[in-house]
């Protein structure tokens, strides 16, 4: 049997990604956006990740219903007809995979440029919500499924506004005052996203460890947890570093340089990160 996370990170990753880039480039000011969202950049990543989500939801939908009949694809294919039918989340993952196929007709087909980004975030957000309402958060209710979904969204608008400034970056040409300025916005939206996390946060874990912190190291839960916010931690370290050390000494090319590899580490941690939250949406709470 093919382990959960071998699909479940590439699909999250691609929703959350999508999700991001494109709010940035909707509600990011001018002067931070404008490079960030021009050119062929956006519109090429926001194509393959569409594909991915396209590709890997069916796949996904057949690993969770082999998972819980302890079977494998081919054995669970006859029956998904029923399951799809007959259960409440093989009835929500048949309006995913509309919703991915409905995402890679707006990634691709020709459209004006602000209306199909708007789109694209649109639909995004809508198999954010999807997804939170299969999550382990249903067992909790509408407030848990609303945190879940709160959580993701705020993850979206961090990585996406990281990887806003990278393609800006690459596509554009990287001068002082461009950089200072997309910078400083950045890292606005980022501070904000990582305050959300961090409320959003406690509240996953207060629903599934309660007031035991010991299990924090006793269980696996736990364990991932720990891994989870340290990995997040260390973004967080990087882009401190960036903001009050790097973004003073921007007329330097070695500075700018800097800055542009320590985003480009961030992107790769917070990659890390949705990981780790794959793991731990596929762990059992130890309570």
């Amino acid at each position: 049997m093919i382990p959960q996370p071998i699909f479940a990170w590439p699909l999250v990753g691609s929703q959350v990604l999508i999700f991001g880039t494109a709010a940035f480039a909707l509600v990011a000011p001018r002067d931070a956006r404008d490079r960030a969202v021009s050119g062929s950049g956006p519109a090429k990543l926001w194509r393959v990740l569409a594909l991915i989500v396209l590709v890997i939801s069916p796949l996904r939908l057949l690993s969770i219903a082999a998972g819980m009949a302890d079977s494998t694809f081919r054995e669970v294919i006859p029956v998904m007809p029923q399951v799809m039918r007959e259960t409440f989340a093989g009835r929500v993952w048949t309006w995913r995979l509309a919703t991915a196929l409905l995402l890679a007709l707006a990634a691709w087909i020709p459209a004006p440029g602000r209306f199909a980004t708007a789109s694209i975030c649109v639909i995004s957000a809508a198999l954010l919500a999807q997804q939170s309402i299969t999550s382990h958060a249903v067992d909790k209710g509408a407030f848990a499924i609303a945190v879940h979904f709160a959580h993701q969204v705020a993850a979206g608008l961090w990585i996406g506004a990281l990887v806003s400034l990278l393609i800006g970056a690459t596509y554009g040409h990287a001068d002082a005052e461009w950089l200072r300025a997309a910078t400083s916005r950045v890292s606005m939206i980022a501070g904000w996203s990582v305050a959300a996390l961090v409320v959003t946060g406690a509240i996953r874990a207060w629903d599934a460890l309660g007031l035991q912190p010991d299990l924090l190291v006793n269980s696996i839960y736990g364990r991932t947890l720990l891994w989870k916010v340290g990995t997040a931690a260390a973004v967080i370290l990087i882009g401190g570093y960036n903001r009050y050390q790097l973004v003073g000494a921007l007329g330097e090319s070695s500075a700018r340089a800097s800055l542009i590899r320590n985003v480009a580490v961030e992107c790769a941690l917070l990659a890390v990160v949705i990981g780790w939250s794959v793991v731990l949406a596929n762990t059992p709470p130890p309570h």
